[in-house]
């Protein structure tokens, strides 16, 4: 009995279908966040306690110390008896030391500024731009499925929109294991 001639076309295309299908959700994942950008930059506060460049309960200090009102980043005074890290130690006491910086959404990068210079932009304290785009904490395990496994995991900030994400390279951003307390975004730059 003579084999068809077209089975070597049904092998083909029984192996390559699989295969677009894979390439085709590559791409329909990764290629928006490939493209997500924002016209507007921002504003963030780091804390660190001592020699740490970390504090694992900064963030609740840093959203009692500053805030926006009208606009502009105001100072807010430390109620003496606040412990935002429950240590029993009052905050005025940790010794916190807070510093300020402003990030270029376009080149990715972040560069120290005094407080002075940020009471002088004009800042949007929403999570989100006004082009929809938001900084957001994001930790994921990747145990990958067959073929493509990878045991390591992906955390850090981002800007995202929907389902596209971008990390962004913040200042010491590849010393936060794990954990995001001691990042304090302060608002979007509106000019």
């Amino acid at each position: 009995m003579e084999e068809p001639r077209n089975k070597p076309i049904l092998i083909g295309v029984a192996f390559l279908l699989p295969l677009m299908f894979i390439v085709i959700v590559f791409l329909s994942s990764y290629v928006p966040s490939i493209r997500l950008s924002t016209d507007y930059n921002f504003v963030y506060a780091t804390c660190s306690k001592g020699v740490r460049s970390y504090n694992y309960n900064c963030s609740n200090y840093l959203n009692a110390r500053y805030g926006v009102e009208n606009g502009t980043l105001q100072e807010l005074p430390i109620p003496p008896e606040l412990d935002s890290d429950n240590d029993d130690i009052s905050d005025i006491n940790e010794n916190y030391r807070t510093r300020l910086f402003l990030h270029d959404t376009e080149l990715d990068e972040s560069r120290e500024i005094t407080l002075d210079e940020v009471q002088q932009l004009n800042l949007r304290d929403l999570i989100t731009s006004p082009d929809g785009v938001a900084v957001e904490w994001e930790f994921s395990g990747r145990n990958g499925f067959f073929l493509f496994y990878s045991g390591s995991s992906n955390h850090g900030y981002y800007l995202t929109k929907g389902n596209a994400h971008k990390k962004l390279n913040l200042i010491n951003g590849s010393e936060r294991p794990y954990y995001q307390n001691d990042f304090e975004f302060l608002g979007w730059i509106i000019e």
